[in-house]
């Protein structure tokens, strides 16, 4: 008897129902929203730190000390690496990231001593963590500290801060926002902003979201202007002469609904922008001040901080290298956003799959016959 082969055209329109009968991945599917889980801590405890991600990578950059030191985080791998330093040892800088690289502007390169001012500055630092190089670029032109800095279509929007007066004068706050363009290395002066205590911000379907006690100012770029928003349940801290004790963070809507997380010591602020309200989260497990937020795939990282020393001694505080991991609300429960591309799902059942394989077969061996019969 001679045998009939299974032609190639088969087995391809066996693969192609075996591929529309898998359904589509439930990405973040395991990881419960709202809630926390402790990561592997940062090698170097740190507070006055900025933490950026980039490529799913998170980088912890400076610090107490001040210091300059550089270490990336892979939370695919559980993993810290150490990089290449800070040129500039710097605390209470500003930190942006565009086209994949990390921009450090302004900041504290050293502690008062004596009665000598803090050396706030206005230097403009690069980081490329794909060849783990420092590039210096154009200064800001008003140097400070404790400043805020957001990306919107491509330029850095540096924003408030403050420059310290002379000795038992206190720190002056100010309303400038100076804009940095990294295509051309230049930098421009925009409307200020109405209040100087601005003390938190992040962006949100372009607008710029500055969070101070009892205030929220909303920053559009398109027109260079200022409107106000609801200020937040509880006021946020501003912090010392060396920086901003609160940090927030904003979810894309991709993986998680668009919000501002604001974290304050011991409280978790949500802000939705869509209809200008509060609520609140869970807290993080250790409470601290003056830490970093990543955001990588909508998943927020809460990296390292000061807390008070448990010797209880006045003035003492404690560096954290502590690394929590925040699951936002609504995680994962946005059906029509779409992570990775898809094809349209067609439900085939095994029982399906193999009565048109069993078709095709018989179909092609009476076809053949017909054809034997003729010679």
């Amino acid at each position: 008897m001679r045998k009939t082969a299974v032609p190639s055209t088969l087995i391809l329109v066996l693969l192609a129902a075996t591929f529309m009968s898998v359904a589509k991945p439930a990405y973040g599917a395991e990881i419960a929203e709202n809630s926390w889980v402790t990561k592997v801590p940062m090698p170097t405890a740190r507070g006055y730190l900025q933490v950026a991600a980039v490529n799913g990578k998170i980088y912890a950059i400076g610090g107490s000390g001040p210091i300059g030191t550089n270490e990336e985080y892979d939370p695919a791998t559980y993993t810290w690496t150490t990089k290449s330093p800070k040129p500039t040892p710097e605390q209470a800088y500003a930190i942006a990231v565009f086209q994949n690289k990390i921009y450090c502007i302004g900041g504290l390169p050293y502690y008062r001593i004596g009665g000598l001012p803090y050396g706030y500055q206005g230097v403009n630092e690069a980081y490329d963590p794909a060849t783990d190089s420092w590039e210096s670029k154009t200064n800001m032109p008003t140097p400070r500290y404790g400043l805020l800095a957001n990306v919107v279509n491509g330029k850095i929007y540096c924003m408030g801060g403050a420059r310290w007066l002379e000795y038992n004068q206190g720190a002056e706050q100010l309303n400038t926002t100076e804009v940095y363009d990294p295509s051309s290395n230049t930098w421009t002066t925009k409307a200020p902003m109405p209040n100087p205590a601005g003390y938190v911000s992040a962006v949100i379907d372009n607008k710029i979201y500055v969070i101070g006690p009892g205030l929220t100012q909303v920053y559009d770029p398109d027109t260079d202007s200022w409107s106000t928003a609801s200020p937040s349940p509880i006021n946020i801290t501003a912090g010392g002469a060396n920086g901003i004790a609160a940090a927030a963070a904003a979810t894309t809507g991709i993986m998680s609904p668009k919000r501002i997380y604001v974290y304050d010591e011991s409280s978790l602020q949500v802000y939705d922008p869509q209809n200008d309200s509060w609520t609140f989260g869970p807290a993080p497990p250790t409470e601290r001040q003056y830490l970093g937020i990543a955001n990588v795939n909508d998943t927020l990282y809460f990296i390292g901080g000061i807390t008070d020393d448990p010797s209880g001694l006045p003035w003492y505080v404690l560096d954290l290298g502590t690394n929590e991991q925040y699951t936002p609300i609504g995680y994962g429960t946005l059906p029509e956003q779409e992570p990775f591309p898809t094809v349209p799902v067609v439900a085939v059942s095994a029982a399906s799959i193999a009565a048109v394989a069993t078709g095709f077969v018989l179909l092609t061996h009476r076809k053949r016959r017909r054809e034997n019969a003729w010679k």
